[in-house]
């Protein structure tokens, strides 16, 4: 794999990520949803379940794994963001059920490994 910025590393696995969602006929509604708090990276559904997705990457693992990036702050975020699309959408959305799933990226030389964290976080941990 070239070097590239991190922004670039972002992007490429934020592609990827839709691209593994979709392959597992996930239904993708949104990608790089701002919001004041930030943004989230995709709303997707699967089935009847509303998922917020967090896309994480490395090059390498020397900072660690991605999904340890997304601590109690930035879960908190994701969960504002989240209530924040809600209430946005129509009466419908907000009694489906929902859930907050983090996808991990990190290359092998080459090869992107993801893995898939479903359930990674749930809105009643924190406060809101």
């Amino acid at each position: 794999m070239a070097k590239t910025g991190a922004a670039s590393i972002g992007s490429l696995a934020e592609e990827l990520a839709a691209a593994y969602l979709i392959k597992r006929r996930y239904d993708i509604l949104e990608r790089n949803y701002k919001t004041r708090w930030g943004e989230i990276d995709i709303i997707a559904k699967d089935g009847s379940t509303l998922v917020f997705v967090e896309v994480k990457a490395r090059r390498g693992e020397g900072c660690g794994l991605p999904q340890e990036a997304v601590g109690r702050q930035k879960q908190y975020k994701i969960i504002r963001m989240a209530q924040q699309y809600m209430h946005q959408c129509d009466r419908k959305t907000l009694e489906q059920p929902v859930r907050f799933d983090v996808l991990s990226i990190r290359w092998q030389g080459d090869v992107p490994m993801i893995e898939h964290i479903p359930h990674a976080f749930d809105a009643t941990d924190l406060p809101v």
